[in-house]
């Protein structure tokens, strides 16, 4: 019997790049013994993205499209695709271009090799370049207040906690996903973190491993969805999800 990995996509008008991270995502090489589901969250984009989509996926049994009836932002829309999961292994995609899916294979092989339950990735700890200072130090000052809350609990130190790509075992995600209640699209990263950090799965912690990704950032001209307001509500989020 197959076993599945489920690459989760939100997308919101992405309508020149969600057709070339499709055909990405069709096509990296998976385990022998896999297959991949592909859950795409269209929140009410304003463009093609919607008919881009579906033209691709027509007659693909392994997507599946959901479109949001208003803007939920990112983390909810994530939400929305967990729960729709079937895989045996569950991991989000960001719609741009600023990630490669044929890492999603690493991932995947070094958690089989590992018998690991959480695999993150690093932007950090490979040959990635740096577009902006200020990204790259507010990422670490972020992930290293996460890891204050973590450490004690999974005896791992996580480099890169707003990582896109978190490969989580599928029974874990969907027990969390339920539970996911940030409104900002920049909480999913902090909450999940926080949430698979506090899980137990037959009382013991989940078996965490990290692993090189490669990164290819936008820049803020080209639709980079991110500024210096939202590592002050990253940190809120923090404490809020590791501490209630």
């Amino acid at each position: 019997m197959n076993k599945v990995l489920s690459i989760v996509i939100p997308a919101y008008n992405e309508e020149k790049t969600i057709r070339k991270i499709l055909e990405k995502v069709s096509t990296f090489f998976l385990p022998e013994g896999f297959t991949r589901e592909v859950i795409i969250i269209n929140d009410c984009s304003k463009d093609r993205t919607r008919d881009i989509v579906e033209h691709f996926i027509k007659g693909k049994k392994e997507y599946s499209l959901i479109n949001n009836e208003k803007n939920l932002g990112k983390t909810q829309s994530v939400k929305k695709g967990l729960l729709e999961t079937k895989g045996n292994w569950v991991v989000i995609q960001d719609a741009d271009l600023e990630y490669e899916p044929e890492d999603l294979s690493h991932m995947l092989d070094w958690a089989l090799s590992k018998d690991l339950d959480v695999v993150y990735g690093d932007r950090f700890g490979g040959d990635n370049g740096l577009l902006y200072l200020s990204f790259f130090v507010g990422n670490k000052f972020v992930s290293f207040v996460s890891n204050l809350f973590t450490f004690p609990r999974i005896k791992k130190w996580i480099p890169d906690m707003e990582v896109c790509y978190k490969l989580v075992r599928g029974s874990v995600i969907r027990k969390i996903a339920p539970n996911i209640s940030a409104t900002s699209s920049f909480g999913l990263e902090p909450e999940i973190t926080a949430r698979l950090a506090k899980y137990r799965l037959k009382d013991k912690h989940l078996k965490w491993g990290v692993i090189p990704v490669r990164y290819y950032p936008r820049t803020i001209e080209q639709g980079k969805k991110i500024r210096y307001t939202d590592g002050i509500k990253a940190i809120l989020e923090i404490i809020k999800y590791n501490l209630f």
